[in-house]
């Protein structure tokens, strides 16, 4: 007898401790896709910049998005005092998704075609490469999942507490993104349509869901109210509308052609399972003795996961083309977390070997490939071209240097930052005194904000080039400004990169004389002294 190779070997164990797996990878995604981006990158990306930025103002809505994961974010701040705690959320988010998936395909195709969903899912870039960067796209992911979880048992089961679960985990996905709508359109129709899941109508389930829901979502929805719906007004800017009769047609094209390019690796790794030859073909009786015990999908079941995999990008494109909008790629974030257990639920276990081998030792390429990737981007790329990236910004240097200035300037502790966003977001994360943002210099986006204590602690903005067109708007705003100073600040990155140019200007508290102290020499290569306007 010849002796198995390591991938037969791998298979083998596979199919018979499938959780064991399971449990192995989850621990290896979630430690390699928090410790690299914490080892490499220098600043926080702009997204995580934001959470800790906003995240500690604790608002019912903010201007773009609902909160969720910006408390997140603070709270997981104050309880460890570090910024690059961060980067533990996002993959802990695609964690407990992939762990979702898990339980629900262990109920409908068994143990080992839920560990096949799973490892299918390592290959989709929205649960690797940009899962590092934790805002309201990531927070979806283990709220979705877990929705469609709890849904199924609710329909399966019966049980009023699954009903109350779905309800609380639908109510956390819009706490998370707005874009949920898809998901509680798609679970809703589904409920009106299927002749299965119509029985539910007469059982207190869906209406207990329904309450558990609106309980949850009910204070998100009064700040909604009170602050005239201001995060829909931020959806409506950065879906770009169509200006041609021609764009209508070309929006969705573009929009689904995005969400393939996304799908590819995982795409390949069905297709490894599943050649396209006999793909409509359903399953026969599976081939394998530990196979056996395992459960049958029911029509029932196969009809629930086509929905999940398919409705919620269904109903993404058509509001986008009704409205003659082009969605924005990340909105596609949690659409095809089910996409690869409905295929195994359709097409059924697995039993050639040769197929088997081929997915584990694809998987193991992914795993290998979508970090190395990510490291060459962040490593070697700067080597290459000059793409400026949020992870070179010299964020602590800036916050360093601003601060010591205001404070030298006014006598006074930071208090308040502005200007353009991602530069004032740095001051308020980096800096000791860990400033309020006033979003874009406009109060109205910022109802944290008091204009009065403004004035009297004094503010700081700050900008990148882009912003030169709003200084004129900004001094309206914050008049007094007496101070600015030119930074010229070097990228935090190797190879030939150019560095970043900055402004900012000093606006003293009100009635505060200005304390006029030179810059020191250990700044003269970084900050030109400040000049009077």
């Amino acid at each position: 007898m010849t002796k198995p190779s390591r991938l037969s070997a791998l298979v083998e164990f596979a199919r018979k401790e499938p959780f064991d797996v399971l449990a192995v990878v989850l621990l290896v995604h979630l430690g390699v896709w928090t410790l690299m981006p914490a080892l490499l990158n220098a600043n926080l990306q702009l997204d995580l910049a934001e959470d800790l930025a906003l995240g500690k103002e604790w608002q019912l809505v903010y201007w773009k998005h609902p909160p969720l994961p910006w408390w997140i974010a603070d709270a997981a701040y104050r309880l460890t005092g570090d910024v690059q705690v961060v980067y533990l959320l996002g993959p802990l988010a695609a964690v407990v998704a992939m762990w979702a998936v898990w339980r629900l395909g262990r109920e409908i195709v068994g143990p080992f075609g839920a560990l096949v969903a799973v490892l299918t899912l390592e290959g989709l870039h929205f649960f690797n490469f940009s899962v590092v960067k934790f805002a309201h796209d990531q927070c979806q992911l283990p709220f979705w999942a877990l929705t469609a979880l709890f849904f199924w048992r609710a329909l399966k089961r019966e049980r009023l507490l699954d009903w109350a679960l779905a309800g609380v985990t639908l109510a956390l996905c819009f706490w998370s993104k707005y874009a949920a709508f898809a998901l509680a359109a798609t679970l809703g129709l589904f409920l009106l349509v299927d002749r299965d899941a119509r029985k539910a109508w007469r059982t207190p389930g869906p209406y207990l869901m329904a309450l558990a829901f609106v309980v949850v979502i009910a204070p998100n929805v009064w700040a909604l109210v009170q602050f005239d719906f201001m995060p829909f007004r931020y959806v409506d800017e950065r879906a770009k509308e169509a200006a041609h009769w021609w764009q209508v047609a070309l929006y969705p094209l573009q929009w689904t052609g995005g969400q393939l390019f996304f799908l590819v690796p995982t795409l390949l790794l069905l297709w490894i399972l599943y050649p396209l030859r006999g793909w409509l073909r359903l399953s026969e009786q599976p081939e394998r003795t530990d196979e056996r015990t395992s459960p049958r999908p029911t029509p029932f079941d196969r009809r629930y996961l086509t929905w999940l995999a398919i409705g919620p990008f269904v109903f993404t494109t058509l509001v986008a083309m009704l409205l003659g909008r082009l969605p924005v790629a990340m909105w596609g974030y949690p659409l095809w977390t089910m996409l690869p257990l409905a295929v195994v639920a359709w097409r059924g276990p697995v039993a050639d070997e040769r197929r088997l081998k081929r997915f584990a030792g694809a998987v193991i390429a992914v795993l290998v490939i979508m970090p190395a990737a990510y490291v060459l981007v962040e490593e070697v790329e700067p080597y290459l071209r000059d793409r400026p990236k949020a992870t070179q910004f010299p964020g602590k240097r800036l916050a360093e240097i601003v601060t010591r200035d205001f404070i030298e300037k006014t006598g006074q502790p930071l208090t308040y930052v502005t200007g353009t966003e991602f530069a004032a977001n740095n001051v308020a994360v980096y800096s000791p005194f860990r400033p309020h943002v006033i979003v874009h210099g406009d109060p109205k986006l910022s109802p944290w904000i008091d204009m009065d204590d403004v004035r009297r602690r004094g503010v700081l903005i700050v900008w990148e080039p882009q912003g030169d067109k709003l200084v004129d708007e900004w001094m309206k705003t914050f008049p007094g400004a007496t101070v600015r100073g030119r930074l010229m600040l070097p990228r935090q990155a190797h190879g030939k990169v150019a560095p970043v140019h900055l402004q900012y200007a000093i606006v003293p508290p009100a009635g505060a004389p200005m304390i006029i102290i030179p810059v020191p020499p250990d700044a003269a290569g970084d900050a030109a002294p400040p000049a009077k306007p």
